[in-house]
């Protein structure tokens, strides 16, 4: 048993017939799977289709939170019946990550800068850009770079 717990894991596409045979494929599995939603489908963050975008007039009437995990963002936590938001179309929801305010990414920034950027606006209606995925896909390695976003959403 001594030599079981000094065994590295080895990545869920190595798993050997013998590791099952010594039973390793379960630990193996349960820590590539540790955190992972199995219900998620992945949302590419590289795929324009994946976001919304529509211009808002002041109030907007939406209620932002900012993401847990440290990955900064906020997203739409709420969409209140008080605001333009309401009637906008696309109609917005619930977990929608705010990735840009007019021509400026606010990609993972505090809440209050990300709020701040949205005072900030001063044109007739702001502009707001909302990726429509899990956080995981929008910070995580399979995120899109700025000048992916550049080219394609701002």
């Amino acid at each position: 048993g001594e030599e079981k717990k000094k065994k590295p894991l080895v990545a869920a596409d190595r798993v050997t017939p013998f590791d099952r045979w010594l039973g390793l494929d379960k630990d193996l599995e349960a820590e590539l799977n540790d955190g992972v939603d199995q219900d998620v489908t992945y949302v590419d963050p590289s795929d324009a289709s994946n976001y919304v975008s529509l211009s808002l007039v002041k109030p907007m009437g939406i209620a932002f939170v900012e993401n847990e995990g440290g990955c900064g963002g906020v997203f739409v936590d709420e969409v209140l019946d008080s605001g333009s938001a309401a009637s906008a179309s696309p109609v917005l929801a619930r977990g929608d990550q705010l990735v840009a305010v007019g021509s400026t990414l606010v990609l993972g920034w505090e809440f209050d800068a990300t709020l701040d950027a949205i005072k900030a606006s001063d044109d007739s209606a702001t502009k707001l850009v909302l990726f429509r995925g899990p956080t995981s896909f929008l910070y995580g390695p399979t995120k899109a770079s700025e000048e992916w976003y550049q080219e394609n959403l701002l």
